[in-house]
């Protein structure tokens, strides 16, 4: 079993706080509005991202985002439109399973 000494503590929290860094999707409303509130108060962007455990960049993005907009939540996502309609969907999952053997 491995083991730390005194001295290596800050090696353990720096591997412990890089895992807990890896890839996340998005941060959630209730972390940005914090993030938001601790800048206005006075702190540091690097001192932020320390506490919410998040790349500076992430609260850099989000700061300019909140002095652009007044808001901190998510911006809605760009993707395309559906044309199709409900019924249409309807309609093409009706037709798919009376001809199954079109596809097969």
């Amino acid at each position: 079993m491995l083991q730390f000494s005194s001295s290596d503590s800050s090696a353990e929290s720096d591997i412990a706080k890089a895992e807990s860094m890896s890839r996340r999707n998005h941060l959630h409303d209730e972390m940005r509005w914090r993030a938001v509130g601790i800048l206005q108060a006075g702190a540091r962007q690097s001192a932020v991202a320390r506490e919410l455990n998040v790349h500076r960049s992430v609260i850099h993005r989000l700061w300019n985002h909140y002095q652009r907009d007044q808001n901190a939540s998510r911006r809605r996502g760009s993707g395309r439109r559906r044309i199709i309609t409900t019924a249409n969907d309807r309609y093409l999952l009706q037709w798919a399973r009376r001809q199954r053997t079109l596809t097969a």
